[in-house]
């Protein structure tokens, strides 16, 4: 029963304190989301011994539309090739009240762990 609520739809948001990494998750659970949040905040790159690893900054001062769909395809692409064990369920975007004006997008990306991967 546990492993049927995690496999419902998770969410992670764009970005991750690098304080909470846990070096030794005790979990898949923990582990594939830890994966996957660490994939949305890694720039591509800035890895060394995998430079396609993370998102492309391509869409970093496209126009606002442009940009969520470039997003969109980068987030999907990076995580079916570096996290296997996940369906991208859907990727939102959080409103906030004056988008305009700070220049920000605020993504959601809701993630399934295929169950297989939660045993």
């Amino acid at each position: 029963m546990e492993n049927e609520s995690r496999a419902e739809i998770l969410e992670t948001i764009f970005g991750i304190d690098l304080r909470e990494i846990n070096m030794f998750p005790q979990t898949k659970f923990e582990e594939i989301i830890q994966n996957v949040r660490m994939i949305l905040s890694t720039v591509q790159g800035t890895v060394p011994l995998d430079r396609n690893l993370g998102l492309s900054a391509a869409f970093i001062d496209a126009p606002i539309q442009r940009a969520m769909m470039m997003f969109s395809i980068f987030a999907t692409e990076t995580i079916q090739d570096y996290e296997p064990r996940v369906v991208v369920e859907e990727i939102e975007w959080l409103p906030r009240s004056t988008p305009a004006l700070d220049g920000r997008l605020y993504p959601r990306v809701k993630v399934r762990i295929l169950n297989e991967f939660l045993t």
